[in-house]
């Protein structure tokens, strides 16, 4: 059965994922979905599709909601949700099959695969680390099941909450953070910065321009935290909040591959 797994990943820990089940099911081609994203995209003939993608405000990404508005799909593919998480995945596989259904087709399955925690600030969320090996062991150990119910085309409702509770409470934090506190407009570069351009090549929506008089950030920021983790002096923050706290990203990602993701 070919597949097509379409990727986005800020800190590597989706991209790991969709590696490991593309190396299990075979057969099955990985694309970042920010290189099909343009209007009227038709997607590949593949008897299963799938969109992996983290969890942001309890909810799928402004990045990943525009793709999914954008592709078209050749026949009626077997479609799937991959939503790696920290700890909660909200609704986000639910807002996937909603949008799905409003372009008349259907996500027949949606799985939830918990990653190390990397939302760094304003608040930080990254009380994980004494327990990253354990969540890397425990995402591997998904992968084979998850695997089978692709094979099989298994039907079911996706993993995760369509509590209306919780929908309200991820858009009053992305209301929060995007509008009040503002983390677009607090991005900066610190004195360590180095101006080696790493941000503004690996960053998703093209929002960060590196000069020789300093870094700047868009309008146009997904908050995907790329920027901040990836950064090889630190020397990038969120106004005053983040000074001093330590940075993850996937040790099995490197930088490389995030530049693929943007088509570098």
């Amino acid at each position: 059965m070919k597949t097509i797994l379409y990727y986005f990943t800020g800190t590597g820990n989706t991209l790991a994922v969709a590696r490991d089940l593309a190396a299990e099911l075979g057969d099955t081609k990985l694309i970042p979905l920010r290189l099909a994203m343009h209007p009227g995209g038709i997607c590949p003939d593949a008897d299963a599709v799938g969109i992996a993608f983290p969890v942001y405000f309890l909810d799928m990404p402004a990045i990943v909601r525009k793709f999914v508005e954008n592709i078209r799909f050749t026949g009626r593919p077997y479609l799937f949700g991959i939503a790696t998480c920290g700890e909660r995945p909200g609704g986000a596989l639910f807002s996937l099959k909603t949008l799905l259904e409003q372009k008349e087709t259907t996500l027949s399955n949606g799985f939830v695969v918990v990653m190390p925690e990397n939302y760094i600030g304003p608040v930080d969320l990254m009380g994980d680390a004494g327990h990253r090996q354990e969540k890397y062991t425990g995402a591997k150990s998904r992968i084979a099941a998850i695997a089978a119910a692709v094979r099989d085309r298994k039907v079911a409702a996706p993993e995760g909450t369509n509590s209306a509770l919780l929908k309200f409470g991820g858009a009053v934090t992305r209301t929060l953070m995007t509008s009040v506190y503002n983390v677009p407009g607090r991005l900066h570069a610190t004195a360590a910065c180095s101006h080696c351009g790493t941000c503004t090549r690996i960053c998703p929506t093209h929002n960060i321009t590196t000069t020789p008089d300093g870094v700047r950030w868009g309008r146009n920021c997904t908050q995907c935290y790329a920027c901040i983790h990836w950064c090889p002096q630190g020397a990038v923050e969120i106004g005053g909040r983040t000074a001093g706290k330590p940075r993850y990203h996937h040790p099995d990602v490197t930088i490389k591959d995030m530049l693929d993701q943007r088509g570098e």
